[in-house]
């Protein structure tokens, strides 16, 4: 069912001036009063009706208004995912404010002094228990539970990003350097009209939220939610399991790592049931019909759907590559699992969806004639109008092109429509005998092993070798060490000499965002997994190809 337009308009439309549009975005909640907000208050799930949500928006606006807070008002968000956060950036929103999302991970010991210099907050709210941790603070602070304490700092001077823009928001660009990009409020509602026609979600859906609100694609499902009148499922990562299991969405985007759980509880089946659950997943495969197929499937694997709370419809996976595997088994299971590409500066660009899905690939352009690929394969996007307009306060890297175009830093190249990701820029690695390597490839063919939960190369200035670093999912069994090592010496055989990796390094120690190894949306940091094994990587040794690799360490 494709998405209704808002009253009185055709799906898809716009009433030709999206800024003021935007802006009146807290109205949609009034349009939609019986849809839901739901999230937690301590351990306790809430149901807000968008009635609800619509009259604190506005007691909000009213505080922030007596708070100083005018048109331009730069204010500061800094806190996880609740309730508070949503209510605040709406009401930001109606306000013709600008919001800076800060993240709590990378912002959580920075004074308050330098944000306000930083990013010229004219205010700044928080969580409560941040609020209280940086107590006493200065009076332009405030809980985000409490706006009628705000007080707009005096003067406030600060650079004016443009009338479009609605929020500053943090992004690596094509650099890998976090940087703020400027959102522009005409780009947003022209993303949310063509997701919502592309995506063909109807007022039955809910939409899980989970990863941090910072991070714009996440508030973008809020946006959307709100625009057309679904349900929003709001948590957090430390809660996302039960969360599912409670809340039951049927729209779920997140990183691979969110669908890799259901792949390893399979694999890790008694071998008799596992036994049991292949044959079924082979015989369904036979079915033409795919409805049929996928009805049946969903049934006969039930437990495995129950995982993602029994609703899950439409899954949606980005951010770093999903295994083929991971998409093959999904599949087989009953899900529909696509992966998608983006970037924050421009959002969606490429995207498998029903009934044009290839897996390997980043699916088809969002728009035709919106995506190309420069002379040195770099992947280029255009879009009208633009989704975000430059970066505040800082020189651009080359992101924003003088032609229009916007530069991902990635590398990439189209088979027909669909378009294929080889690597980043940035990624290269220059090896001691100065061959530039592009790592992503091989990692990509590490990650898809079963037992292999990342891959990272390592080699330059963070080892005297091309390096292999493997965290391993489970323990190292004999199957595990051989897959890996024939793995590597077929890829050797398709690498040039100074390419070739030398050691092979595994580990049973989880790469996770908490111990500082993977980024905020969940990728490998390769500067962090190189300090952290650093010590161990420089001592020359070099890989013996017919000897597997140890559960922990690097091959003798």
């Amino acid at each position: 069912m494709r998405v209704p337009g808002r009253k009185g308009q055709p799906p898809g439309a716009c009433d030709g001036n999206e800024n003021s549009e935007f802006h009146t975005l807290v109205d949609h909640l009034a349009e939609y009063p019986r849809r839901e907000l739901w999230c937690y208050r301590g351990r306790e799930i809430v149901r807000h009706s968008y009635a609800r949500v619509h009259a604190d928006v506005l007691a909000a606006c009213a505080a922030l208004e007596s708070a100083g807070v005018v048109a331009g008002t730069h204010v500061g968000i800094l806190g996880g995912n609740s309730y508070e956060w949503i209510v605040a950036d709406l009401a930001l929103i109606r306000l013709r404010a600008v919001s800076v999302a800060l993240p709590v991970e990378t912002h959580r010991d920075t004074p308050p002094e330098e944000l306000r210099a930083a990013y010229g907050l004219g205010l700044l709210l928080m969580s409560r228990s941040e609020h209280t941790r940086r107590a006493p603070g200065p009076s332009w602070t405030a809980p985000l539970d409490d706006l009628g304490a705000a007080a707009v700092a005096p003067g406030g001077a600060h650079a004016v990003p443009g009338p479009d823009v609605f929020t500053l928001v943090f992004s690596s660009g094509s650099s890998g350097r976090p940087k703020c990009a400027m959102m522009s409020a005409p780009g947003t509602v022209a993303t949310l009209e063509e997701y919502a026609v592309q995506l063909r979600l109807d007022a039955s859906d809910a939409i899980f939220v989970v990863l941090p609100l910072t991070a714009f694609p996440q508030r973008l499902m809020v946006y959307l939610a709100v625009w057309r009148g679904f349900d929003i499922r709001l948590a957090d990562v430390p809660r996302l399991h039960p969360a599912l299991k409670a809340m039951a969405p049927t729209v779920i985007v997140g990183p691979p790592a969110f669908f890799e759980t259901v792949e390893n509880r399979y694999l890790a089946l008694p071998p008799a049931e596992r036994r049991r659950a292949d044959r079924l997943r082979r015989l369904t495969g036979l079915i033409p019909l795919r409805i049929v197929r996928q009805r049946l499937r969903r049934r006969l694997f039930a437990d495995a759907h129950a995982q993602l709370g029994g609703r899950a419809r439409l899954l949606l996976t980005g951010s770093a590559p999903a295994r083929p595997a991971t998409l093959r088994l999904m599949e087989q299971l009953g899900f529909a699992l696509h992966e998608f590409y983006g970037m924050t500066e421009v959002g969606v660009i490429s995207w498998n969806l029903l009934g044009r899905t290839r897996h390997g690939s980043v699916g088809r352009p969002l728009l035709p004639g919106t995506v190309r690929t420069a002379e040195d394969g770099e992947i280029l996007v255009r879009f009208d109008p633009p989704r975000s307009v430059g970066y505040y306060g800082d020189r651009d890297d080359g992101t924003y092109r003088p032609d229009g175009w916007t530069g991902t830093g990635d590398l990439g190249h189209f088979d027909g429509p669909y378009l294929h990701l080889t690597g980043r820029k940035k990624a290269v690695i220059i090896t001691r005998s100065g061959y530039k390597l592009q790592p992503e490839p091989a990692e990509r063919a590490l990650a898809g092993l079963p037992g292999v939960a990342h891959a990272v190369l390592l080699g330059g200035e963070h080892a005297h070798v091309v390096t292999a670093v493997v965290s391993l999912s489970g323990p190292a069994d004999d199957k595990v060490r051989t897959l890996l090592d024939r793995t590597v010496e077929d890829l050797n055989r398709t690498l040039p000499e100074p390419a070739r990796i030398a050691r092979l390094f595994c580990t049973e120690e989880a790469f996770t965002a908490a111990e500082g190894l993977l980024t905020r949306t969940l990728k490998p940091d390769r500067a962090a997994i190189a300090a952290r094994f650093g010590n161990r990587l420089f001592t020359p040794a070099p890989l013996p190809t017919t000897t597997p690799a140890p559960r922990t360490g690097e091959t003798p």
